[in-house]
């Protein structure tokens, strides 16, 4: 190749650079949290908006703003007071795992679902402080990241009891998150601090309606072979719990769709023999319009919560080994 063709080609790709150098600086200061919240979702952004998350090569991201006492999170990334790693004897802890339904956004930490079925229990047992139902949702988070989560990390906090609330369609298969140690967690890692990079990803989900918030039932509409490619890991959750001894339950996701309460993942969808926590047909029970019961199209008002929390109480007294 001539000389004065290698100075163009050089002059265009250092050109190239500086320019989207530039644009990465100036979006990092007009868009402080953008690549933190591409979700279109204004519910979900505000409240992802809240605390900064950073990556993590097993789980995708996980909180960085550990602890944040404001938002009731603890120094393990937990929405629940401070607990030892180690279960004192006599003591039963349950988890509660999902995205920003279980976390609870729009709500103070002791109106969440598991606070409120927490309470509960201890109340209808007569126990204290020696029965633990600790929330450990995050915004976002499908059926992949909560069982790379309680694999690579709950496991260790000796549970007796996993409570799942994802959707079954969720399309969280294994290669959509780096394998465990492989290295395009490296990759990953560079793009997820990059805004240019969340930027351009933004705008090609909102071009993309069938990917965007928010959820509906109607997604659900596919031929068998389509969704079983999109269904998520709750027969891997339930297998894990089974080998390592460890009770689960799946909450069956309720959202608000048109005039009605909906499931996300209806029983009948969810891995046979393992029992479920009916808060759809509790909400519907309630007899209240859905937007008493949501902020928006699936995260649960203070009543909503409550409901839901009560129904997932009495799925626990009547499922779990609660002692």
């Amino acid at each position: 190749m001539p000389t004065s063709r290698l100075k163009k080609l050089g002059f265009a790709l250092v050109a190239t650079g500086l320019l989207l150098g530039l644009a990465e600086i100036g979006l990092r200061i007009a868009t402080r949290e953008l690549g933190k919240a591409t979700i279109s979702n204004a519910l979900v952004q505000r409240h992802v908006e809240q605390g900064a998350m950073a990556f993590d090569p097993d789980l995708g991201w996980v909180r960085s703003d550990v602890p944040n006492p404001g938002l009731g999170i603890n120094a393990d990334g937990f929405r629940y007071g401070e607990v030892q790693r180690e279960k004192p004897e006599g003591t039963w802890r349950g988890f509660t795992f999902g995205d920003s339904q279980t976390y609870g956004a729009g709500s103070e930490s002791d109106q969440t679902y598991t606070a409120v079925a927490e309470r509960s229990l201890r109340s209808s047992l007569g126990m204290g402080e020696e029965l633990q139902l600790i929330n450990t949702g995050i915004s976002g988070y499908t059926s992949l990241q909560v069982l790379r989560l309680i694999e690579t990390r709950i496991l260790d906090w000796d549970p007796d009891l996993l409570v799942v609330d994802c959707r079954t369609h969720d399309s969280a298969k294994d290669g959509e998150l780096p394998r465990i140690g492989g290295p395009e967690a490296k990759m990953q890692g560079l793009l997820w601090h990059s805004r240019l990079y969340y930027v351009l990803r933004f705008w090609i989900e909102r071009l993309r309606p069938q990917h965007a918030r928010p959820m509906h039932a109607s997604s659900l509409d596919a031929n068998s072979a389509e969704f079983k490619a999109r269904f998520g890991n709750h027969d891997a959750i339930a297998e894990l719990a089974e080998e390592r001894g460890v009770d689960v339950l799946f909450v069956d996701y309720p959202i608000w769709e048109g005039e009605g309460v909906t499931c996300l993942a209806p029983p009948e969808e969810l891995p046979p023999g393992v029992p479920v926590a009916r808060a759809c047909a509790a909400l519907q029970a309630s007899g209240r319009h859905p937007g008493e019961l949501f902020l928006d199209n699936n995260h649960l008002s203070v009543e909503g919560n409550r409901i839901v929390g009560e129904a997932l109480a009495l799925a626990i007294r009547e499922n779990a080994q609660v002692r």
